[in-house]
């Protein structure tokens, strides 16, 4: 134990090792009294842990408003893309049946186009728009008092 004593621990070691001592005593939580009482034990400020669980539970609700948020746009993307494939199939079907030139290609291509785009604004772009979005519809309030 003495080798230990002046060893110092880093944010990650010190979550890895509290987690594993959790999972050692057959715990997945721990009680807000306990959290505090440790706190103090190592020297942190009762105050500061308190303001630190605030911030993480507000970031845990922003990440699963975030979540719902970017759920909802995949929805209307595979919707989107659902439309894409049964009009154009019908179209295909009705190009073929019918005499003249082949057509259904112009409209496979311009809404193709729109397709890829939505896909780029839901699969590559996600995190900033998320907080554009918000931050646009929430100006002037508290975003996380207007999702609870």
């Amino acid at each position: 134990m003495s080798e230990f004593s002046s060893r110092q621990y880093d944010n990650d070691e010190v979550n890895r090792i509290i987690r594993r001592a959790l999972k050692l005593e057959n715990e997945d939580t721990i009680s807000h009294q306990d959290l505090i009482e440790t706190a103090r034990d190592i020297g942190l400020d009762p105050q500061i842990v308190e303001a630190a669980i605030e911030q993480e539970q507000q970031a845990t609700k922003k990440e699963k408003i975030r979540k719902v948020w970017l759920k909802r746009r995949k929805v209307g993307f595979y919707s989107h893309l659902w439309s894409y494939l049964i009009v154009n199939g019908a179209l295909l079907l009705i190009n073929q049946f019918t005499p003249g030139p082949w057509w259904f290609q112009w409209s496979v291509l311009g809404w193709g186009i729109g397709l890829a785009f939505h896909f780029k604004a839901i699969f590559l772009t996600h995190t900033k728009k998320f907080e554009k979005t918000n931050k646009s519809r929430h100006r002037g309030t508290n975003f996380m008092m207007c999702n609870q």
